[in-house]
This record gives C-alpha cells, sequence and structure tokens, in this order.
C-alpha cells in the first residue's frame, strides 16, 4: 500500500495496523527518499535471509578457498582474524565514540591463543565492555555468541531460529570452545 505522508501522520495507528497485519506502507518522499513500514515479523524475516545468504556465500568461499593458506601456513579466516586482532589492538579509550575501554593486552593475547587453537574459526568482534565476542551461524539459521573476558568463564548466548534464547557461561579452554561450537553445528 502507498500512503501520503500526510495522511500516516494523522491515522498513525491505521498504518501500523496495516503493517502489523503484513501489508508493508510505502511513503513516497521528496528526492526518492522513500521510507517502507514493515511489521517486526517481517523485518525479522528479511533480516535472516541478508543474514543466511551472506553466510551462504561466506561458506561458499570457504569451501572454495579452505586449501589455500597464505605465506605463513596460516588458513585465510584464522589469519583474517589475526589480521582484525591486531588493529582491535590499536584501539585507544573511546574507540566507540562512547567511553569503551581500550582493550587489555592479556585480554587480546588469551584471544589469540584461543583462536590459533580454534576448529572452527569465528567472526570476531571488540564489545563496549571491553571484551571479544566470538559469533557463529548455523544452517538452521540459529546465532551463537561466545563472549571472552580478560578472565573468567565465558558468556555464552544462544538464540534459535524460533526465538529461544539460552545463557550460559563456560571455562575458556580451547577444549571447552570447540565442543560448544561441534554441538552447536550438529
Amino acid at each position: 500500500m502507498i500512503a501520503r505522508q500526510a495522511d500516516v501522520r494523522s491515522n498513525m495507528k491505521k498504518y501500523l495496523d496495516i503493517a502489523y497485519n503484513g501489508e508493508p506502507v510505502i511513503i513516497p518522499r521528496k528526492q526518492g527518499h522513500n521510507v517502507v513500514i514493515i511489521s517486526e515479523e517481517e523485518y525479522r524475516r528479511l533480516s535472516d535471509g541478508v543474514r543466511m545468504a551472506a553466510y551462504a556465500e561466506g561458506i561458499r568461499t570457504i569451501r572454495r578457498k579452505r586449501d589455500d593458506t597464505d605465506d605463513n601456513g596460516i588458513g585465510e579466516l584464522l589469519s583474517h582474524n589475526m589480521k582484525k586482532l591486531s588493529a582491535i589492538r590499536e584501539f585507544q579509550t573511546g574507540w566507540n565514540g562512547n567511553g569503551a575501554p581500550a582493550f587489555s593486552t592479556a585480554l587480546l593475547d588469551r584471544v589469540e591463543q584461543l583462536l590459533r587453537s580454534l576448529v572452527i574459526q569465528p567472526e570476531i568482534f571488540p564489545t563496549a565492555l571491553g571484551s571479544i565476542q566470538l559469533e557463529y551461524d548455523n544452517s538452521r539459521r540459529d546465532h551463537l555468541e561466545i563472549d571472552i573476558p580478560e578472565e573468567g568463564p565465558a558468556e555464552v548466548y544462544l538464540v534459535r531460529f524460533n526465538g529461544e534464547e539460552e545463557l550460559h557461561h563456560l571455562p575458556t579452554t580451547p577444549d571447552e570452545i570447540n565442543r560448544r561450537v561441534r554441538q552447536f553445528y550438529e
């Protein structure tokens, strides 16, 4: 459905209900800066589709390059993660524009050692809390995050495709993390 901006402003509930019931509401704006209102369910479906397409392309790339290694004999995904970790080492306090702390050498060394021992390489991300997050997605469209702090156990957060969530702690050892990641892919 296409609706004028003025109509949406004066009948917001009506148009939100239309979007909620599954019909996108398109609001034309000047210079083609149109806006679409969709339900959260539709948004999640679209987001999952985009994420799964990116994941599938990543898997295809991994398979094509599985046997490729860099000059040091390190696998391409591990090499990518080491470069990312190297960049994170340069972050200063406030790196996120909101006062996030710089990362400790002890944490980054811990994560580097861990990455070198993992059977399946994750995507890695710095967090504003000063930890490093390992992320995995599987073919069932589940999402796994393992948050590695400087000391102590890792926090494991799993979001299943159906919306179920799990949160627990795990010893931050290669054996335990490899075991948990294997379970995630089974």
